[in-house]
């Protein structure tokens, strides 16, 4: 129970540093070029998180069968989302195409959160360094993922305070999964939640993109090379410093 507690403080922590990266984000000048690198970074990060983490670990506690159920559930819900009447802003039409991109990015962010707290969770129930470790790493990318959700909010007009609730909210979801981990650990609803977040992903960095691109593909191309170079010196740092426990 000890180690369930402190897995769950160690997940709020975590899910405070996308509240820090959506509060960076307050301070840069939003322009064009700016908002296409964010969005960029956003698609490099969840790229290398869906592919480099998410898959293989999913394929590690479950097979095709739960990799199909989880596709499943994310594309049922992704298609209610995207048929909902997001960004109802005043304003040009932009503004409601930013506020909506905000909104998916929020979804994306929140939903794997889940698995990636479980994950902290089972860490810290099989090793403690583990679940330290993990937390880590998560709490380094999860500073681009809050500018990236920040941008778009902040091109659409909202406030300041708007945006960082709204980074907070996100990473708040983490120590629900980190209790989840915990106290419901099931390797096949594990493989699920992986696969569901990893096809959430991958929906919302294609509609990422696109507006990116339309931007300006120069610094959407730098953003997306930043974020697998970031995301890829974390995974280096946290494949040594778990080789290293052992």
């Amino acid at each position: 129970m000890g180690l369930i507690n402190e897995a769950i403080v160690y997940s709020a922590l975590t899910g405070v540093s996308t509240f820090i990266g959506a509060i960076l984000v307050c301070f840069l000048p939003i322009n064009k070029r700016v908002l296409a690198f964010s969005l960029g970074l956003s698609v490099g990060v969840m790229l290398w998180i869906t592919y480099g983490t998410l898959l293989p670990v999913s394929f590690q506690y479950g097979n095709w069968t739960e990799a199909f159920l989880g596709m499943g559930l994310a594309g049922l819900i992704l298609v209610l989302i995207h048929q909902m009447p997001f960004g109802k802003v005043r304003g040009q039409e932009g503004n409601q195409e930013y506020a909506k991109l905000g909104i998916y990015l929020f979804a994306a962010i929140a939903l794997h959160n889940i698995p990636e707290g479980a994950l902290i969770g089972i860490g810290f129930g099989t090793m403690r360094e583990m679940g330290m470790s993990i937390s880590l790493a998560m709490v380094i990318h999860n500073i681009p993922e809050g500018m990236s959700l920040g941008a778009p909010l902040l091109a659409a007009n909202c406030s300041k305070r708007l945006v960082g609730l709204i980074g907070l909210l996100s990473g708040a979801v983490l120590p629900l999964g980190t209790w989840l981990g915990g106290f419901v650990y099931s390797p096949r609803w594990i493989a699920i939640a992986l696969v569901f977040a990893a096809t959430t992903m991958v929906w919302v960095a294609w509609e990422v993109l696109l507006r990116s691109w339309k931007l300006s593909k120069r610094n959407a191309f730098i953003g997306i090379g930043c974020g697998m170079i970031l995301m890829y010196v974390i995974h280096l740092f946290h494949f040594h410093g778990l080789h290293g426990m052992h």
